[in-house]
């Protein structure tokens, strides 16, 4: 019990002793140094099936060989004043501000592009920062934003040429901003201004990753009804932030109808029609058939995405109708919630091999306790409608990548913004229970 009440003594001093911009100084050395010793293992060959000598992730991050490439055909647009071409480039958005780094700083690698991906990295943890200290306080931010900045996948996924980085900030900000529809008190131009940064957020969403606008949707539907029932609880009326919310719901629609996305049209993950449009028209005439369409023709695109990747889970089962949708459910949560199961931990995998796998036993341990402990953080914040809302999402989520994802890999990144949602409620859980066990003044063991 001593050396909790030392560990406990520990942080209490460094939250005393650090402020916000030491904190963030530290994490940003910290990103720097790994991403440093990646560069130096792809550099050497130290590792040569999992980095290649520009530090990208061949094994686990195979897409940021092409965005690599992109990036880099882009800064010699720069280099050579083509601003108009570089502009009008039909390449994925993300891809743009890699190649100003590159044309800035010189090279091609992880190291070039470090400058925007440790500003990402800390954009992440300041944004994780918030939403814990929004639905429980400071020191729940702090622990949340400290295990989101160690977590050892994400962390190697920071330093890669991917779109995740954007996608996890524009959806963390998005949520941050549904959560202060919950906790706060708004002006009329305080709302509106509110709403017109959600909608500035949702097109940081659509154009890092369209093909997950879906999860946004649910996100604004979600922090609609639960401000409807604030309103209840409270018994008053918002119209500031239901005008705000309006505002927020009214521009993500029309960011996905009216901006254009920067995705080259044989881009893999946007696979032509194969099987789609039979799907559709088999399901759509029952009364649930256009979402049990969507469902059925999203998971069969996974499906042919990953035909023979060795990480694959229920490939085989794709959905006919609404009774196939409800007999899935259950197996679809435990994917969601526990993949990659045991059996996967020790076996070798096809591109990250047997010590790949095993960090991701590793890390399927610490996911369970993460989804424990944010069980005990939801009872403590039970009374609390952000809290709710951390926890939905990330639950409806979790089952909807079950239901769809057919691959663990993909569904590994994917989980990340819902794991993190998590992590912000473990944060507190795990601070309850450690507060609980804490020794009386003068024990000792």
């Amino acid at each position: 019990m001593k050396r909790i009440e030392r560990a406990l003594s520990a942080i209490r001093a460094i939250k005393k002793g650090l402020g916000p911009a030491r904190l963030l100084l530290a994490a940003a050395i910290f990103h720097a140094a790994v991403t440093g010793a990646v560069f130096g293992i792809g550099r050497y060959g130290l590792l040569p099936g999992t980095f290649n000598r520009d530090g990208i992730a061949v094994s686990f991050a195979p897409d940021g060989l092409k965005f690599q490439a992109a990036a880099a055909g882009l800064s010699d647009a720069l280099r050579r004043g083509d601003f108009a071409g570089w502009a009008g480039a039909r390449e994925p958005f993300h891809v743009k501000p890699y190649s100003v780094c590159f044309a800035l700083f010189g090279g091609s690698n992880i190291v070039s592009a470090e400058p925007l991906n440790v500003l990402y990295y800390l954009l992440i943890l300041v944004l994780v920062f918030e939403l814990g200290r929004e639905a429980f306080g400071r020191r729940a931010g702090l622990l949340a934003a400290a295990a989101v900045g160690l977590w050892p996948s994400l962390l190697l996924h920071t330093t890669q040429l991917l779109r995740d980085q954007l996608f996890l900030i524009g959806m963390l900000a998005y949520v941050l901003i549904l959560q202060r529809w919950l906790t706060r008190s708004h002006s009329w131009r305080g709302a509106l201004l509110r709403g017109a940064a959600g909608g500035l957020t949702a097109a940081v969403v659509w154009l890092a990753r369209d093909n997950l606008a879906a999860i946004m949707l649910a996100a604004a539907l979600l922090g609609a009804g639960l401000l409807v029932a604030r309103q209840l609880l409270e018994r008053r009326a918002l119209p500031a932030a239901l005008a705000g919310m309006a505002l927020m719901l009214a521009l993500t629609a029309g960011v996905m109808k009216v901006v254009p996305t920067y995705q080259k049209p044989d881009n893999p993950n946007h696979p032509r029609p194969g099987g789609e449009e039979e799907i559709k028209a088999a399901l759509s005439e029952t009364p649930w058939g256009r979402a049990v369409a969507y469902v059925a023709v999203t998971r069969h695109r996974f499906i042919r995405l990953y035909p023979d990747a060795g990480s694959n889970i229920d490939s085989d089962v794709q959905f006919d109708g609404l009774a196939d949708v409800l007999r899935y459910a259950p197996r679809a949560a435990a994917v969601g919630f526990f993949a990659p199961f045991p059996d996967m931990w020790f076996s070798s995998g096809k591109t990250v091999g047997s010590a790949g796998r095993l960090l991701v036993g590793v890390e399927s341990l610490l996911m369970y306790l993460v989804e424990a402990l944010a069980l005990c953080g939801l009872w403590g914040g039970r009374r609390r409608l952000s809290v709710w809302l951390l926890f939905l999402l990330s639950a409806v989520g979790m089952f909807a990548l079950g239901l769809v994802v057919t691959n663990v890999g993909a569904l590994y990144r994917i989980r990340y913004l819902f794991l993190i949602l998590l992590l912000v409620l473990a944060a507190e859980g795990g601070a309850r229970l450690l507060g609980r066990v804490r020794p009386a003044p003068g024990y000792d063991t």
